[in-house]
């Protein structure tokens, strides 16, 4: 039986080993992902910012570890990026092709990425991230908001070996130099047409409401019950955008229906809290109706003692009352 010499074992050796080399391609296609920007409270939304990283829609089977070069463009193709709400009103956002957000897209401009905006997804694969972040300033209903981004990717990707040697994986028309042109610099000549690829984009807004501090009301001295002034108070509120609400008053600490009442001890003074019109009272089985604009919004109540009462012993007459918003 005939030998092979052992230099021709190592060639073979070697051949072998680039064949398997060869035979871990990487595959690179456009797929529909998805970024998710979380949820977010409608009061938050017009002052904070929500941003997020997903998929930018090209992912690529393969080590990123093995990959030795990366030609990569990608275009905004969508004129307008907003998400809509599935209760109406609108959230603009922006996309960005880098982590420091400091690069957005731009409709119909293409930018050049590289190597270093790889990432490895998994045990075995690669995808670039895309980055897309609100803007300030929405004033919308509770709901679900979302939108869909287009975009044309180019590539030319290195899974591995020396430039000029590598089987290139590209996009549809991509031209690069070829040979010894291409052992320092195989940037594509003609990056061809490219391929679509399409990013949905979520985010969850959810209501709230916001009471402000709300002072304590001082019916001040007089020495008839039938002398005390009412007081008007305001309270001030910010509910989301078309989310219905309602305000409430407790019955306090020291409640004999129909009264609140103010307490010195074992005296009590009787009084209640009105609507603007004096005369309905506004409690927890009967609060008052409203509807949020977003920003604050001023509700003025009446507060009146029973002038019809007896005279009370001199004191500091006191209740404390609990204002629930419900919405």
């Amino acid at each position: 039986m005939n030998r092979v010499p052992p230099p021709c074992r190592l060639l073979l050796s070697i051949l072998l080993l680039m064949g398997l080399t060869l035979q871990q391609a990487t595959a690179c296609n456009t797929t529909t992902s998805d970024i998710n920007l979380g949820t977010t409270s409608s009061l938050t939304l017009p002052t904070t910012t929500s941003q997020a990283a997903g998929a930018g829609g090209l992912t690529c089977s393969g080590s990123l570890q093995l990959v030795t070069g990366a030609y990569l463009r990608v275009t905004l193709l969508s004129n307008t990026l907003v998400l809509t709400g599935d209760q109406g009103g609108s959230v603009p956002f922006n996309l960005y092709s880098d982590s420091g957000y400091t690069q957005a897209m731009l409709a119909g401009q293409t930018l050049t990425l590289g190597a270093t905006n790889l990432l490895a997804i998994g045990g075995s694969g690669i995808s670039v991230p895309l980055y897309a972040r609100t803007q300030l300033g929405a004033n919308v209903p509770a709901g679900t908001y979302t939108g869909t981004v287009s975009v044309r990717w180019y590539w030319a990707i290195c899974p591995s070996g020396v430039l000029n040697l590598c089987t290139w994986d590209t996009s549809p028309g991509v031209v690069q130099p070829t040979g010894t042109a291409c052992v320092l610099n195989c940037t594509p000549t003609n990056w061809g047409t490219g391929a679509l690829a399409q990013i949905s984009v979520k985010l969850v807004v959810t209501k709230a409401c916001q009471l402000s501090t709300l002072a304590a009301v001082d019916f001040g001295a007089q020495a008839l019950v039938s002398q005390f002034a009412q007081r008007t108070q305001t309270v001030v509120v910010r509910c989301t955008n078309t989310e219905g609400f309602t305000l409430g008053f407790g019955n306090g600490q020291n409640y004999q229906a129909p009264w609140r009442q103010l307490a010195s001890g074992a005296n009590r003074l009787r009084y209640n809290i009105y609507r603007p019109d004096g005369v309905t009272v506004v409690n927890t089985a009967a609060p008052f109706p409203a509807v949020g604009t977003g920003s604050s919004q001023s509700f003025e109540f009446k507060a009146i003692i029973d002038p019809t009462q007896a005279n009370v012993p001199v004191g500091t007459y006191i209740d404390n009352v609990v204002l629930t918003v419900s919405y």
